[in-house]
């Protein structure tokens, strides 16, 4: 071997090994290693069924975390130019940031298409002729940053030297598995070799690209002189990426209870999506002219969960049936939860709270409601993750950051008065423990609230909107609406809030504990966190942040005794209380007995997983009572295709419309998402819809056509008596019948 590159192994195996880049390295690879298991899986196992799972697709969920690498390389390299002045710095961002827009933009396959169409270049060894166009950009493109490497090197120092040389090594490989794996791989006939091929190809850029982010970091890091903090950050990064690489297998076990959408409303937020993603932040609204949605007055008020749908939505149901959506809404509706859950262990962590990793894992032992509601394509998930970011910054003292919270909470949905309510929390706990006032905390998430409602696609409609959705949902409901909105049976809230009840409870034995011992073990006492400091002398000996926690548990708990809804916010709030409020006890008991410091963990794991297990089975059986997949799909697509677009269809269930507006966005539908819209809308039109649908009306065409102008009428077959009135009336003709609705054409008079 010559010597310069057994230089470069040796340098690049010890640095490899150096402890200073393991968990920076670690971490990355952590992740390359999931998706290659989750390609292999979608390739040979049906448990995967999504193909941007698979490391060959374009934009694939691979592919992304590729971009964010390369990207991180754009800004390191920027960084060094910027500060060090060297253009040989310069000449690597412009490589990077080549490779991030190729890959994002595929450039260099569609200049190797259109080079292979303009000079009629021949294919050979199986290779077609656009790949022989593709190897000559890459050839072309090759030449042009090795000019650039050789006349920035010459005129660049030492050190940018040295770290080009490295470089450049492991370039190499990423060319050895982008470009010569890759033609191997189109020139092999065999489709099995093919599939390991892929895997080796793009597992193995993918592996490369991490560890020259990995590299490059590290030496940035020594140039810039960043210390030692960059590696903490590397060791909570790891942590963090393990634990939601955990969080989403465990709540794979719950969504994947069923192939279908978990909950109803799911189906109107997934096609809301695509929508989105096709036509803008203002699509063309839900045709629902006879409710408080109608065209001229329509609020998307859950237009950020929208936007965050719209990554992942592309297939349009009518191609397919709903399966690819479907599959791609169930996939974003794994991350979000995830998301929030790291967030929950990240506030748990930043408090310097023992044990955060296992409490944060309790909380998919709770609550079966809590994981349930957790796993719906709704916004309960991204809800949670902004309440528990504002408690981080709430509890280190910045609380400007929660105006930009305020503002994306209400482009997010109706919920955003909780945000003030942690808020107010907050300010009471300190005004109890402190004896101030921190005003600024409510100032800066109401004046983001504002703004939010004010700087709005929507505005005005969307101020008007919000009295008319929560107004009649806060005193006796007079309209039956959705189950989620009443509260549990005693049984049902046992099973669903039980747990976080009593850990509300425990919390506050212990917080009392705390203020008899308080005295004895303030001078030895560890300090905790920075929102868990002790108080002044005669105060109430709590600190803000378990007193805070304890308040919102306390009025989460409240909202669900109220309506079972709010159990996707009782179940965190009561599970951070109790672990602030235990955590001064647990450190005092572990000085005095430092034996158990070790053994505790485990005894908490042992009690923690039968929960879980119990938990996690209830949820998935739960999710699996959730109504086929394909409901309402051969029936919708008929209909979409033997009548005009723009037809009015008269729905004998309100909650039908998500599934209808899923398969067919371009019909009107008399009511949906909400009976109180219609209600809202006009009183005696929707007196008159609840009469017909109950089958208390004789020849019902009349109303229909007269009174709500629909075309057609789409029922399930559960409606008998309203089947009995129409198989009467020879206003309605039956046009399709199958296993789960019934559908009628509205004629003239006889």
């Amino acid at each position: 071997m010559p010597e310069s590159a057994s230089r470069w192994v040796r340098k690049i195996a010890a640095w490899l090994t150096g402890r200073r880049v393991s968990w920076l390295l670690i971490a990355l690879l952590a992740v390359d290693a999931l998706f290659i298991v989750l390609h292999l899986l979608y390739a040979f196992t049906p448990l995967i069924e999504d193909p941007a799972f698979w490391l060959g697709e374009d934009r694939g969920y691979a592919e992304g975390f590729q971009y964010l690498k390369f990207a991180g390389l754009v800004v390191l390299f920027a960084l060094l130019t910027w500060k060090k002045r060297a253009l040989l710095y310069a000449h690597w961002t412009l490589l990077f940031a080549y490779l991030l827009v190729d890959d994002a933009w595929m450039l260099h396959e569609e200049a190797g298409e259109w080079l292979a169409a303009w000079w009629g270049l021949p294919g050979f060894l199986h290779l077609k002729s656009y790949h022989v166009g593709e190897l000559l950009v890459s050839l072309f493109l090759g030449l042009f940053f090795l000019t650039t490497l050789t006349l920035t090197y010459r005129a660049s120092g030492p050190t940018a030297r040295r770290l080009s040389q490295d470089l450049i090594l492991l370039l190499v490989l990423l060319v050895l598995f982008g470009v010569v794996v890759d033609l191997i791989h189109e020139m092999v006939p065999f489709p099995g070799l093919r599939t390991w091929l892929t895997t080796l190809e793009d597992g193995g850029e993918n592996v490369v690209v991490s560890v020259i982010l990995g590299f490059v970091f590290e030496r940035v890091r020594r140039m810039l002189r960043w210390g030692e903090r960059p590696e903490v950050w590397a060791r909570a990064a790891l942590q963090g990426a393990l634990l939601f690489a955990l969080f989403v297998a465990l709540l794979a076990v719950v969504q994947y209870g069923t192939p279908g959408l978990i909950g109803n409303d799911g189906y109107y937020h997934a096609k809301m999506g695509l929508l989105v993603r096709r036509q803008g932040l203002t699509p063309t609204p839900p045709r629902l002219p006879l409710t408080i949605l109608n065209p001229a007055r329509f609020y998307d008020h859950h237009l950020l969960y929208h936007l965050y749908l719209a990554l992942f939505a592309s297939v349009d149901p009518a191609v397919d049936g709903g399966i690819a959506l479907t599959r791609s809404v169930k996939v974003a509706s794994l991350l979000l939860p995830a998301l929030a859950f790291v967030a929950f262990w990240g506030l748990l962590r930043q408090q310097g709270v023992p044990w955060a990793s296992l409490w944060s894992l309790g909380l998919l032992a709770l609550s079966e409601g809590f994981l349930y509601r957790m796993s719906m394509p709704r916004i309960q998930a991204p809800s949670l993750l902004i309440l528990l970011l504002g408690y981080q910054r709430l509890l280190k003292g910045r609380h400007r950051w929660l105006l930009p919270l305020g503002f994306l909470y209400v482009w997010l949905g109706n919920v955003f008065p909780l945000l003030l309510v942690l808020a107010g929390s907050y300010v009471v706990a300190v005004r109890a423990v402190e004896g101030h006032r921190p005003w600024s905390a409510l100032a800066y998430p109401a004046l983001g609230i504002l703004l939010g409602s004010l700087i709005n696609p929507y505005f005005p409609r969307n101020l008007l909107f919000l009295g008319y959705h929560l107004l009649p949902k806060l005193g006796r409901l007079t309209v039956p609406v959705g189950i989620e909105w009443y509260p549990y049976a005693v049984k049902d809230l046992v099973q669903n809030a039980g747990l976080p009840f009593g850990a509300v409870l425990l919390a506050s034995l212990a917080l009392v504990r705390r203020r008899r011992r308080w005295t004895a073990h303030r001078g030895g006492a560890p300090e905790i966190g920075e929102g868990m400091q002790p108080a002044s002398e005669g105060a109430l000996q709590v600190d803000v942040a378990s007193l805070t926690a304890l308040l919102m548990a306390i009025v989460t708990g409240l909202m669900v005794l109220k309506a079972r809804r709010f159990v996707e916010y009782f179940p965190p709030f009561a599970l951070v209380a109790l672990a602030f409020s235990t955590a001064p006890l647990v450190e005092g008991w572990w000085r005095a007995h430092p034996r158990w410091r070790h053994k505790g963990p485990a005894l908490a794991l042992l009690v923690l997983l039968p929960l879980l297990v119990l938990t996690l089975r209830a949820a998935r059986h739960a999710a699996a009572d959730s109504p086929p997949a394909d409901r309402y799909a051969a029936a919708s697509l008929w209909l979409r295709a033997y009548s005009e677009p723009g037809s009015r269809v008269f729905q004998t269930d309100w909650d039908d419309f998500p599934r209808l507006f899923f398969y067919d966005s371009d019909k009107e539908y008399t009511i949906g998402l909400d009976p109180t819209y219609m209600a809202l809308y006009n009183p005696s039109l929707y007196a008159a819809w609840v009469q017909i649908t109950r089958g208390e009306v004789t020849m019902p065409s009349r109303p229909i056509r007269e009174q709500f102008g629909a075309d057609y009428v789409f029922t399930d077959r559960e409606h008998e008596p309203f089947l009995r009135q129409a198989a009467d009336d020879p206003g309605l003709q039956e046009i399709y019948r199958d296993w789960d609705a019934v559908i009628f054409q509205v004629v003239g008079e006889p």
